[in-house]
């Protein structure tokens, strides 16, 4: 049976991912998926395959409420160093 969820994207440099893992486990975010060397291109140009490569950090959150608390969270950390945060609606199977 699906189940709606939100899911958190989080697109930050590999080098911010240890402060956003303690973010994290500070809001008491037990799941989530971190993959390395990810590469892309935005409004600030190219990003990969150089010295500082980014990270993509991915959540679901079966409340908006706690979606809503990542953000608040993360905010100062993205304003200050950088970084993407999406919220998407999505379906998951309930396990």
């Amino acid at each position: 049976m699906l189940q709606s969820v939100k899911k958190v994207e989080i697109i930050v440099s590999y080098l911010e991912v240890p402060a956003v893992l303690k973010i994290l486990k500070k809001n008491l975010v037990q799941g989530y998926t971190v993959i390395n060397n990810v590469s892309g291109s935005g409004e600030h140009g190219y990003s990969g395959d150089d010295l500082i490569t980014n990270s993509y950090i991915m959540i679901i959150c079966t409340e908006l409420a706690m979606a809503e608390q990542l953000s608040n969270a993360l905010q100062p950390l993205l304003k200050k160093l950088g970084g993407i945060f999406i919220v998407t609606d999505a379906q998951w199977i309930a396990h």
